[in-house]
């Protein structure tokens, strides 16, 4: 193949579909080869920081997916990235529509009829939750997923307070006139605070999908809490850990970060375990 044709098939297409309070920006990565299976990704994005931080790194699992023969759909919820609406009204039931509805439009574009989720942190917990609500997710895949959002919380906060004392900004109050909390640069709106102070998928039911990947790469992690959770509720669950502390230290220059190809060709790998 060409480069110049190599390079236009590896080009995502950018769209919008409708979401739960308005149009979420979409892009598409067609399947560069033909196989015999019906299975499409989507992938769920982490939240602020670690949005940026991990975005160059999703692009590529995206287009590694796509060059094994899966249509992927990266996305961005109400409110967050490009899609429309404001981060004001953001609510965790409100991403896990969004996450629901990109699988709806994965489906109707690249005519797939299974679906698998890939989600990184407060993705991989909204991954988690959206397979449970949906029952037709085939593969899951949770990299670093949030277990505990009060936990989460305070780790953005540690994080927060350790950026004002090294990175080159001033400090700001935590909370607004408007009562918005400010963390590493986003302003949480009170209602998503909440939601997040709930946030407890050691407490779901039901398995999300018949085969689960867990992925660690944090230290501390608690990883291993949520896999024998998920066996237990009837999942098949496998973990891999790869020891990668430089992807979660703290960096000024997002130009720096390091993408972890280990953990995709990992996930790639897993994901092409079978075709059915």
């Amino acid at each position: 193949m060409r480069l110049a044709d190599q390079m236009t098939r590896n080009k995502s297409r950018p769209f919008y579909f409708e979401g739960s309070g308005g149009q979420l920006l979409g892009c598409y990565h067609a399947p560069e080869l033909l196989y015999d299976g019906n299975r499409g990704v989507v992938l769920c994005y982490p939240l602020g920081r670690e949005y940026i931080q991990f975005h160059r790194a999703y692009r590529q699992l995206a287009v590694r997916l796509s060059q094994a023969g899966y249509p992927v759909l990266r996305f961005d919820y109400y409110g967050t990235g490009d899609s429309a609406g404001d981060f004001p009204e953001a609510r965790i039931d409100r991403w896990l529509a969004d996450v629901s509805t990109a699988i709806d439009a994965l489906k109707r574009k690249a005519e797939v009829s299974s679906i698998c989720l890939v989600g990184l942190r407060l993705g991989g917990s909204i991954a988690l939750m959206t397979a449970v609500d949906r029952g037709d997710v085939k593969r899951l895949v949770l990299w670093d997923p949030v277990v505990s959002g009060c936990v989460y919380l305070d780790e953005l906060t540690e994080l927060h307070r350790y950026m004002l004392r090294h990175a080159h900004v001033r400090p700001q109050l935590e909370h607004g006139s408007d009562g918005m909390t400010e963390i590493l640069g986003l302003s949480f709106p009170q209602s998503l605070l909440h939601d997040l102070r709930r946030l407890d998928v050691l407490s779901i039911k039901r398995a999300p999908a018949s085969c689960v990947l867990l992925i660690e790469s944090r230290v501390p992690s608690t990883q291993h809490l949520l896999r024998d959770h998920l066996s237990r509720i009837g999942a098949d669950v496998a973990l891999r850990t790869f020891h990668s502390p430089a992807l979660w230290t703290w960096m000024e220059d997002f130009g720096q970060q390091l993408v972890p190809s280990e953990v995709l060709s990992s996930i790639t790998s897993w994901l092409s375990g079978d075709s059915t």
